[in-house]
């Protein structure tokens, strides 16, 4: 039998294995890079799919996109829940999830409400707004509003030392009615001495010692108030010092020339002082020299009556030779009146004046509030506010001002506001694109954002006093610059005073005249806003709604007129000047607040701390080869694991 060799068969074999390994590691390899992007569709996708769950009721009501989440294995369990239909898919992908794992998660509350102001910035910038202001205007609003607080601070403390100072005048003016007096009485002494009427002189006598005697705590009193206005000038040159940073060069000029005269009214007070504390030792001397007239009348009255005569024809004692030199004694009692004007004039006029500033320090809501308006009694009773958990603490941070402005647009479009009359009267909402609409909590929204307090009441009052404070020092911008409105408030100081001259006293009550000026026409102007007017932020002449003799008739009656006009801003667009000068963390924690607030009024469990901006995970997974395989290695070592470990990482945020 003819014997066949097989080398060929075998080398061709042995061939072919190769060229099947050789393929078989080709497809192998390329089904490898396959599950790799496969396995990174999977994860992409269920991630996505994580983050479409997005909390509805949050995007309708206020377009922010956050989804929401308690705790890190809520997320990973949604995560693999999504990834593993993808897992389950028969293909030539086979693997299995070991591990999912949730590396890093940003919620709204975090890194100072940057997430929050992200996802606004987001959605604000590819709308069409009308804006109140523009990039070019923005810049100027922080300024003018830092120069107006500054001046409003200056104007109220030295309104103050106004005050100061015509209490001092009122002291001069006890001790020259005091003054009065002496001579009065010392005339009708003189009048009964001569009448030779002892015990009417003393009588009088009596009560001129007593009003003498007045005289050191008179004088003292002086003292007292003028130490204690030189003391407060000097630390308020301090206070403006700091304050006319914030002011421009030329405002800080006005206000510094207004200021010298307070200074220049103490340095003439020093002439003044020097005769009015001479009065004290001269009230002691006159009431020894009084005193000594009294016994001497005694002396006269005692011979009098202890005269005896034997002489039939005696008439009696000569009374004017014992009276004369009592007289005379009593002659030589010289009473001076204060060689300088002082005193107030016109109290009235005055008083009008200072009534103004009590109706702004006691129960001014409800004078600035239009007739017929209650106001809201909303509490904010929502557990576990973002601004309360602590992270406020974490500090300040910078936005851009471009970006500040374009959140406050979003608060005005989104959250609700004092109603003014109109609004009331057409029914419509603010202006708002969304928002939440419904009782309970807050209705003052934008007011909140501002004051941050528990009751609308109380955030309508913060609101309406840095109105108020913003108002008081551009008015008074107005008029120190306005050369007619300060000739006007110089001729009622003159009223005041008494004064013809420009005295220090007349320039520094002309001072305190132009500041509650300001401040009445401040007063009209916030009753105008929340009835629904416009106030520009500088006046000229035309917008001017308070002339001086109406500012009089408003302290007398104690009734407030209503400002503004059809120019200028209205009440949301001081809101957002308020906002815009606001720390931006504070306002956005208090943003959180009011979302929260409302959406659980339909979701209690609601948490604005759960909502999710951004997170990163990361899978663990096997892998199970399917074109090649070591048999004979698995057959010498008896193993039979075909998998390889694979891990992806995924990142998304809204």
């Amino acid at each position: 039998m003819r014997e066949l060799r097989g080398q060929v068969t075998i080398f061709i074999s042995m061939i072919m294995m190769c060229v099947f390994a050789l393929f078989c590691c080709l497809l192998e390899s390329s089904r490898t890079a396959g599950a790799r992007w496969y396995l990174q569709t999977a994860v992409a996708s269920a991630m996505d799919s994580v983050f479409s769950q997005y909390h509805r009721r949050l995007w309708d009501s206020y377009r922010l996109l956050f989804a929401e989440y308690e705790r890190e294995e809520e997320l990973e369990a949604d995560f693999s829940l999504f990834l593993q239909s993808y897992l389950d898919t028969e293909n030539w992908y086979p693997m299995e999830l070991q591990t999912v794992k949730l590396e890093e998660w940003q919620k709204a509350v975090d890194n100072t409400g940057i997430y929050l102001e992200e996802e606004i910035l987001d959605y604000m910038r590819y709308g069409i707004w009308d804006m109140d202001f523009n990039e070019d205007t923005v810049s100027s609003l922080w300024a003018d509003g830092e120069q107006a607080d500054a001046v409003k601070t200056v104007a109220e403390t030295y309104r103050g030392h106004a005050d100061d100072a015509l209490k001092l005048e009122k002291s001069l003016e006890a001790i020259s009615e005091s003054q009065e007096k002496q001579l009065n009485m010392k005339q009708e002494g003189s009048a009964r001495l001569r009448s030779y009427n002892g015990a009417g002189f003393r009588q009088i006598a009596a009560s001129l010692i007593r009003e003498q005697k007045r005289m050191p705590g008179l004088v003292k009193n002086y003292r007292r108030q003028a130490d204690a206005l030189a003391a407060k000038l000097n630390a308020s040159r301090k206070m403006f010092t700091e304050e006319s940073g914030r002011c421009s060069s030329q405002v800080e000029d006005q206000l510094d020339g207004e200021i010298q005269q307070f200074e220049a009214y103490v340095d003439q007070d020093g002439e003044r002082r020097r005769e009015v504390e001479s009065l004290e030792g001269q009230s002691y001397e006159q009431v020894a020299l009084v005193e000594a007239v009294i016994r001497e009348s005694e002396e006269v009255e005692r011979i009098i009556d202890e005269w005896e005569s034997d002489d039939e024809d005696d008439e009696g004692p000569d009374l004017e030779a014992l009276w004369s030199p009592v007289i005379r004694h009593f002659e030589q009692l010289t009473i001076h009146s204060l060689s300088f004007t002082h005193g107030v004039k016109d109290k009235e006029k005055e008083g009008w004046l200072k009534q103004v500033e009590k109706l702004y320090r006691s129960g001014m809501l409800e004078l600035v509030l239009p007739e017929g308006t209650e106001v809201s009694k909303g509490v904010l009773e929502t557990p576990e506010l973002p601004s309360e958990n602590g992270l406020l603490s974490e500090g300040k941070r910078g936005i851009p001002l471009l970006n500040h402005l374009l959140v406050n647009e979003y608060c005005g479009k989104f959250f609700r506001y004092f109603p003014i009359a109109e609004e009331r009267q057409t029914g419509e909402k603010n202006g708002r694109e969304v928002g939440v609409e419904g009782s309970g909590g807050l209705t003052y929204e934008i007011e909140y954002l501002i004051g941050g307090k528990k009751l609308d009441e109380e955030n309508l009052v913060y609101v309406v006093n840095r109105l108020l404070a913003i108002r008081e020092g551009l008015n008074l911008i107005h008029i120190l610059s306005d050369s007619q409105k300060r000739q006007e408030a110089q001729k009622l100081a003159m009223m005041i005073t008494g004064v013809a001259g420009l005295s220090p006293l007349v320039l520094l009550t002309t001072f305190f005249v132009m500041s509650v000026w300001a401040l009445g026409e401040s007063l009209m102007d916030i009753r105008g806003l929340l009835a629904g007017k416009k106030v520009m932020i500088f006046k000229t002449s035309a917008d001017w709604t308070l002339n001086l003799e109406n500012l009089l008739t408003m302290g007398q009656e104690g009734e407030i007129g209503t400002g503004g006009n059809e120019r200028g801003l209205g009440y949301l667009s001081w809101l957002k000047i308020l906002l815009f000068m606001d720390e931006i963390v504070c306002q956005e924690y208090r943003m959180m607040d009011m979302i929260q607030m409302n959406i659980c009024r339909e979701q209690s469990s609601f948490r604005i701390r759960r909502g999710i901006y951004r997170a990163r995970i990361k899978g663990m997974l096997t892998g199970k080869h399917v074109f090649f395989s070591l048999g004979f290695m698995e057959h010498a070592t008896g193993g039979r694991d075909h998998t390889y470990p694979m891990e992806a990482t995924i990142e998304r945020k809204y």
